[in-house]
């Protein structure tokens, strides 16, 4: 079991490929690094491909303050990544990762290469900001039998267009095994969070691309990532919810193998 010890926490993290250049698959909100098995098929084959557990999750540490979870895991990553991995690499976050890889993108590590944000919230404007907190807050204000049955309620309807037992078991099984309470006190935790690292000061010096589900992100421009980076990439997938990357995973693969090819022309 690959453990990579950080500040006295465990990072769970998984191995797959070989390759000049590697992948890291950041999951979102509720998942694992298992959530990409799709993405380590494919580009296991010609890439080195890195799988995480956040802090929280999974098989990594979990007794930490949920509000500052993001920090953490991305610190956490440029470690693994600068230390073991040694690696240039491209960062692909999904949903939750909206607070992790402006970190990484922060720290400025020569070898990141680009960064793909999917389905992923930007946090810029006071009004995503207030409306993140006003559901959360609603979720933590239900009792523990309410709250299981919410919060599961609202991950399904997030999962709309996941058609096979194969692919929800991809999904669902790790949402289950996280603390409610802690999920939603990190989404809770986004004011304070951004006052103290703004997702404005990002910089932009990177190849970004944001792919976007419209019935996700995409159904509201204001949550978009493009509204910072202005030169990022852009996809939209129409008809799809918030797990394209696995109910559309061939298109979703084929558009990464493009950004992968735009972040090394040198290849």
């Amino acid at each position: 079991m690959p453990i990579f010890e950080f500040n006295k926490l465990n990072l769970y993290y998984d191995l797959f490929g070989n390759g000049p250049v590697t992948l890291l698959f950041i999951h979102g909100l509720g998942g694992e690094g298992r959530t990409w098995k799709y993405q380590i098929d494919h580009f296991g084959k010609n890439y080195q491909v890195v799988t995480v557990d956040l802090f929280g999750h999974g098989r990594s540490s979990r007794d930490i303050e949920p509000e500052f979870a993001p920090r953490l895991d991305a610190d956490a990553i440029d470690a693994l990544m600068r230390t073991v991995i040694q690696k240039p690499y491209i960062a692909i976050g999904h949903s939750f990762a909206s607070q992790i890889l402006p970190e990484i993108i922060k720290k400025a590590y020569f070898n990141l290469r680009g960064a793909a944000f999917v389905d992923c919230t930007y946090q810029g404007f006071p009004e995503i900001i207030e409306a993140r907190m006003e559901f959360a807050q609603s979720m933590l204000a239900l009792d523990d039998s309410r709250l299981t049955a919410e919060a599961e309620k609202w991950y399904r309807n997030l999962m709309a267009d996941i058609m096979t037992a194969e692919d929800k078991a991809l999904i669902f099984p790790s949402f289950k095994t996280c603390d409610y309470r802690w999920l939603f006190r990190s989404v809770a935790g986004c004011r304070e969070f951004n006052r103290l690292y703004p997702p404005q000061e990002t910089p932009e010096i990177l190849p970004v691309f944001v792919l976007e589900a419209d019935n996700g992100i995409g159904a509201d421009f204001q949550k978009s990532w493009v509204n910072h980076f202005k030169n990022a990439r852009y996809y939209l997938f129409e008809e799809a919810y918030h797990f394209f990357f696995i109910s559309r995973q061939h298109k979703f693969n084929q558009l990464i193998d493009e950004f992968i090819d735009n972040c090394f022309p040198e290849r």
